[in-house]
């Protein structure tokens, strides 16, 4: 019985599948049947320019060329050799076609002979053969060419109210830079050959507190960046070297500027006190390496009290100085202070014995307040050379922000920052981005900031740290000590070697547990290093978390 089983089911099979052979062949026969029907032809899904439309449009834009692919016709074989065209538009109805291009393959490659750079375009294909109405079109999604990039990043402390200085590569033939406002007219600004072989053009005669874009050109564009010259300033005053400088600080209104022409000021005989009101002291020339200051010490005495110091070198080394930024009341240290800001934007300090900044004289936690601290395009060192201070201390002090981004420290104390006790209504937030520090720790302290228990974010990106700590110095393994529960840190894209516990010591600091991103890439420099530029070729050129350059920009080039 069991026999007889297996044959009828084995009969049964062979019946099924010799009726679905018989079905798929009836089911072809139809096909082609209503192929040669007048009435199918009229089908949206099947017409002759349906059937061997080209499928799977792409577009590969790069700097000099756009290629556009195509996939062939699903159908295409049915119809002979095809050739296909390729309509170049800057609308997407194509009401206006820029170019055309052919091609007998499945792609066309648009170059700048054609295509102008950083335009927005579409494109479309078509397939046609021999005896046959054309295909439908298949269209792409914008895509634009970004054309030849020689400009370097320019440089924010390059960039002024009237002029800009542009850097790129140096390249014979360079002919001209085209200087677009946002609103106006373009001009040209002709190259020498000698411009060319240098790289670099200061470009003058610009206004004040506008967009520009500027295009490098030889015969094609080689190169686009775009920025924004300063707000005109107003200056309250404008000094000469041998003003008296301790005298217009002492006489200044709330919200004074000072302007500072190139030269030396002295004021390193005595503290300068800036006694309930703001100022600002400001190079006219906005170049640090041209304007000088001698001090002793810029001391923020009580409510209202703040700084700024754009574009000047600030020399403490002759007045002895103590602290570059000290905060106090105007009769005592214990009054209740609320700061305004403090800025240092593109200055060159040095030669400060115990801190850059100092804000934690008041009596207990809170008593002292300020919004933010912004430190940025800087470079600091030889600061706290007695090793017994923390270079930025905010103890005590409630603070929202310290910003320290594209500056460079080095020599400087047993500490960066500490803000242990600031009894913030908010959490404040301490951001340190593309900077540079060398040869700072000592003291068994936490060699980049120690918070305690305080609450803080903390934002670590894109910056190098070596040399950790100083000669004779010593640091415990955790760079950053922060143990709130509601402390968020980030430390991520950065670069960290030569950093022990210990000079010549092996045990290694210890990075926060979220750290990510980050390498141990040894650059060569020792405790003696003052130029941290990187080396041509490092991965570090292109760590960031943007994908340039780690560190303070003004080591790389």
């Amino acid at each position: 019985m069991a026999i007889n089983l297996f044959k009828d089911i084995s009969k049964m099979k062979k019946i099924f599948n010799l009726n679905y052979y018989t079905l798929l062949i009836a089911f072809g026969s139809v096909l082609l049947i209503a192929a040669g029907c007048k009435k199918i032809n009229t089908s949206e899904n099947l017409d002759t320019p349906r059937i061997f439309k080209p499928g799977s449009l792409s577009v590969a834009a790069g700097q000099n060329s756009a290629k556009v692919t195509w996939t062939a016709p699903l159908f295409g074989a049915l119809t002979g050799k095809l050739k296909y065209t390729a309509e170049f538009s800057q609308d997407t109805t194509f009401a206006t076609t820029e170019f055309t291009l052919t091609s007998d393959t499945l792609g066309v490659t648009a170059s700048d002979d054609k295509l102008a750079v950083r335009k927005k375009y579409w494109v479309r294909v078509k397939a046609s053969a021999d005896g046959q109405a054309d295909s439908k079109w298949i269209e792409s999604s914008k895509f634009s060419i970004t054309g030849t990039q020689l400009f370097q990043t320019i440089r924010e402390t390059e960039i002024k109210e009237t002029s800009v200085t542009l850097r790129f590569t140096p390249t014979t033939g360079l002919a001209k830079i085209t200087m677009t406002p946002a609103t106006g007219a373009a001009t040209d600004v002709t190259l020498s050959a000698a411009d060319a072989a240098a790289g670099i053009k200061v470009v003058t005669g610009l206004t004040p507190n506008t967009a520009y874009s500027a295009e490098l050109f030889d015969t094609k564009s080689k190169g686009y960046v775009t920025f924004t010259t300063l707000p005109l300033t107003v200056y309250t005053v404008t000094l000469n070297p041998g003003d008296d400088l301790a005298a217009a600080i002492a006489s200044a209104a709330n919200n004074a500027v000072i302007g500072l022409n190139p030269g030396t000021y002295t004021v390193s005989a005595a503290i300068s006190p800036i006694i309930s009101k703001t100022i600002t002291l400001k190079s006219t020339s906005y170049n640090p390496k041209d304007t000088k200051i001698n001090f002793k010490e810029f001391t923020l005495k009580g409510t209202g009290a703040g700084l700024n110091i754009v574009g000047i070198e600030c020399d403490g080394t002759g007045g002895a100085a103590a602290y570059f930024i000290n905060c106090t009341g105007v009769a005592a240290d214990a009054e209740l202070c609320t700061y305004t800001n403090v800025t240092v934007d593109n200055c060159i300090i040095h030669g400060v014995t115990t801190a850059f900044f100092r804000g934690n004289r008041g009596a207990a936690a809170g008593d002292y307040k300020i919004t933010a601290i912004n430190i940025k395009n800087t470079l600091a060192y030889d600061i706290a050379s007695l090793l017994n201070f923390t270079c930025i201390t905010l103890d005590k002090m409630q603070f929202s922000a310290l910003n320290i981004t594209k500056s460079t420290f080095y020599n400087f104390g047993n500490q960066l920052i500490t803000a242990a006790t600031t009894l913030s209504t908010a959490t404040p937030t301490i951001t340190i981005d593309q900077s540079t520090f060398n040869n700072f720790g000592a003291s068994s302290k936490n060699a980049i900031m120690n918070a305690s228990a305080n609450p803080v974010n903390v934002i670590v990106t894109n910056s190098i740290f070596g040399n950790i700590p100083r000669p004779a110095g010593a640091v415990p393994a955790a760079v950053i000590n922060a143990t709130a529960t509601s402390t968020s840190i980030t430390f991520a894209n950065n670069n960290i070697f030569k950093a022990t516990t210990a000079v010549g010591g092996t045990t290694v600091v210890t990075l926060p547990a979220s750290a990510a991103n980050n390498q141990a890439i040894d650059l060569g420099w020792i405790y003696t290093t003052t130029d941290f530029t990187l080396p041509v070729g490092s991965s570090l050129r292109t760590s960031s978390t943007i994908g340039g350059a780690i560190g303070d920009p003004r080591w790389t080039y």
